[in-house]
């Protein structure tokens, strides 16, 4: 018989809840909820159950030796997402702050004696993988995007979902994926996902380049598309990098004239 363990049960806070209550201007930065670990009462049951003697029937044995394994991997799978969600959560802000301020380019790498040459081999130093990294950065623009709609905290797999949602498409259609994933029933990453699908949403999966800072698309930053114009991504590209999207402005403004003066000399 088959044990799992919910994310009620490793600490997850549910969209059920109600719409946290966020300050207006940090509404990406909730204070953590104290996480609880707690397991059912069956798995704890099944651990503490004593084994059958070597002399016991073999069909009891075998059995009440898959139940115990059985118990033992969903801890141990429990334990593991309770990790990880803590490390989110926790650890999460102080990596998108170093990331917003710039501020890891002044550390310097033991390794090499000279300043770090990007974010991602700062977090390695520090012990954050490179996923884990993108996932804490683009929590803050996939929030941002989906502020009006109170999701309450993110878990690391709803923000796997539509990350690529928001960077691909824009912040109306993240927001869409996740109202109808709510009318489903759910907000969880499986029926995000689904909702994802049923939108027809093209997805293309990203090549994490090793000096690829995390937040921003490998893609071309730009896509101009004639009628369509979303302020929020805008914003939200914005506030991801503001140095990149000053150089953009001005490359915009510069090309802008050459294309004003061009069009005078042809008048």
């Amino acid at each position: 018989m088959a044990l799992s363990v919910g994310a009620q049960d490793v600490g997850n806070r549910s969209t059920a809840q109600g719409p946290s209550k966020q300050p207006e201007k940090k509404a990406t930065e909730p204070a953590p909820d104290k996480l609880l670990f707690q397991l059912p009462q069956q798995i704890r049951t099944t651990l503490n159950a004593e084994l059958p003697d070597d002399n016991a029937d073999p069909a009891a044995i075998i059995q009440a030796c898959e139940l115990r394994i059985d118990a033992a991997l969903t801890v141990q799978k429990a334990i593991e997402h309770y990790g990880n969600e803590t490390l989110f959560r926790y650890a999460g802000p102080a990596v998108r702050l170093a990331h917003r301020s710039k501020s890891w380019q002044r550390k310097v790498d033991p390794a090499t004696g000279k300043p770090f040459r990007g974010f991602n081999p700062w977090c390695r130093r520090v012990g954050i993988s490179k996923s884990q990294s993108y996932r804490m950065v683009n929590e803050e623009p996939v929030a941002d995007a989906l502020r009006s709609l109170n999701p309450g905290q993110l878990t690391t797999k709803q923000v796997d979902v539509l990350a690529p949602v928001l960077r691909q498409h824009d912040a109306a259609r993240c927001r869409r994926v996740w109202e109808v994933a709510t009318k489903m029933g759910a907000t969880d990453h499986k029926t995000l996902l689904k909702a994802r699908e049923s939108l027809e949403l093209a997805i293309t999966e990203d090549k994490e380049d090793s000096d690829h800072q995390p937040g921003i698309s490998p893609v071309p930053v730009v896509r101009f598309q004639a009628g369509r114009y979303d302020r929020e991504s805008v914003r939200s590209a914005v506030r991801s990098d503001p140095d990149l999207a000053r150089l953009l402005a001005r490359d915009i403004l510069d090309e802008l004239k050459r294309l004003e003066g061009s069009e005078s000399t042809e008048g």
